[in-house]
């Protein structure tokens, strides 16, 4: 299926963070290494995030469909009982940790409130973390060295700059987190 990218002449999304035009916000949903799924206060499966790895022609199909029916029954009853946590306020978030064709995946599902805290539907992030996981079996923190990148062994913030040599010492910034290097 061709992409379509969706438009609007001269318009822009504006938040209190900043503005970006729609096609920016595709490109940035499309970016994102997370499955994302809508479903509204109805519990009506109603937007998928454009990754390019997504089986779009079965995605496509299901939209404005009951989310239970995107489901197998076998999970129906746990999918009723996290919507149910959600539309009442009991639970603002919920994860379920899962392995998916042989990697381990977080799925989490958020509510989505408005400012009066109405419940307006919720969102699925399924994130493949079988890459995450394995640094940390791998110890890789305590070793300071992530890809190439030294990494302040407190934070885990990337130092920048050229000179990245592990004899430089490094400082925790205690306002923000991040690192500087000794002068």
């Amino acid at each position: 299926m061709p992409e379509t990218i969706p438009f609007a002449d001269n318009s822009y999304v504006q938040f209190p963070t900043g503005r970006v035009n729609l096609a920016e916000v595709h490109a940035i949903f499309k970016t994102m290494p997370y499955e994302l799924d809508y479903v509204d206060a109805n519990d009506q499966y109603v937007w998928y995030s454009p990754n390019p790895w997504r089986d779009d022609d079965r995605l496509q199909q299901r939209l404005t469909h009951s989310v239970l029916g995107c489901h197998p029954d076998r999970v129906v009853p746990m999918v009723k009982q996290v919507l149910k946590m959600l539309h009442t306020g009991e639970r603002d978030m919920v994860e379920s940790p899962q392995v998916m064709d042989g990697h381990r995946t977080l799925i989490r599902y958020y509510a989505i409130r408005d400012q009066d805290n109405h419940y307006l539907g919720a969102l699925q992030v399924t994130e493949d973390v079988e890459h995450i996981c394995r640094l940390c079996e791998q110890d890789v923190f305590a070793h300071g060295i992530v890809e190439g990148q030294v990494v302040d062994g407190v934070t885990t913030a990337s130092i920048t700059g050229e000179d990245q040599s592990l004899e430089k010492s490094t400082k925790p910034d205690a306002t923000t987190g991040a690192s500087k290097k000794d002068e």
